[in-house]
């Protein structure tokens, strides 16, 4: 379902907007059951140097498990995502992330486009619960309006599979305008790659395991359909 006046006004105003159930209960069975094969099989990386926190990924998930695309291209999150991009529609990423019962990490402040460089910067970020997510187990939290423009980034990472880069630092955020979104099992909330967003530890009793799906209006990258596949429309003609 697209989005209605109500949540495209939201989405306008703050740049992240909750979707409500995108997956049904089978699929929800389905991503965890993967994501914990790929685990178990090894594939999986943990970009913590705390050996006290962990945050256990898979990055472009869908290239190694093609499981995944029945996620990506299903009609709840296509039509959630054309409701802001239009009708033609490009697979960029899909990433699981899986924050242990205790010892999940933060998520350090930023801006997804800092990666990216979209110039129009049309991607959009669906997180989708895979376990039921709320504040005590380490919810997403947004900086409403924050989509408006792109910080330079002052907080040093040291990725040991991306390397060193930088995030935004506590100092660059407006913890004022934060939102945070109790998010039950199979539903999602969608952000603009510009809007500010990080994650507190997960010190629950329980597992915060998350989907997220990048998508964006086709060719605003050049990628090649064959790694990056148009999930709704159609891949229009370009001035060369």
């Amino acid at each position: 379902m697209k989005l209605d006046e109500q949540q495209l006004a939201a989405w306008r105003r703050d740049g992240v907007v909750p979707l409500g159930r995108v997956l049904t209960d089978e699929q929800v069975a389905g991503a965890r059951e993967h994501f914990d094969a790929m685990h178990a099989a090894g594939l999986t990386d943990n970009p913590s140097a705390d050996p006290k926190r962990s945050r256990i990924r898979v990055l472009n998930i869908y290239a190694k498990d093609p499981w995944f695309l029945n996620l990506i291209s299903s009609d709840p999150v296509l039509d959630a995502a054309e409701s802001v991009l239009g009708p033609n529609i490009q697979y960029f990423q899909d990433n699981c992330f899986w924050k242990p019962p205790y010892e999940g990490m933060s998520t350090q402040w930023h801006q997804d486009n800092i990666w990216w460089h979209a110039d129009p910067p049309n991607i959009v970020t669906i997180w989708i619960a895979l376990d039921d997510t709320d504040a005590s187990n380490g919810a997403v939290q947004y900086q409403a309006g924050s989509h408006a423009a792109m910080l330079e980034p002052t907080f040093e990472v040291n990725d040991p599979k991306a390397g060193r880069y930088f995030l935004l630092g506590d100092d660059q955020v407006d913890r004022s305008k934060m939102v945070q979104f109790t998010v039950p099992a199979g539903h999602a909330v969608m952000h603009h790659c510009m809007t500010i967003h990080g994650a507190p530890p997960n010190t629950s009793p329980r597992p915060r395991r998350g989907y997220t799906v990048h998508l964006m209006e086709e060719g605003i990258l050049n990628f090649d359909v064959k790694t990056h596949p148009i999930l709704r429309g159609r891949m229009r003609a370009r001035a060369s």
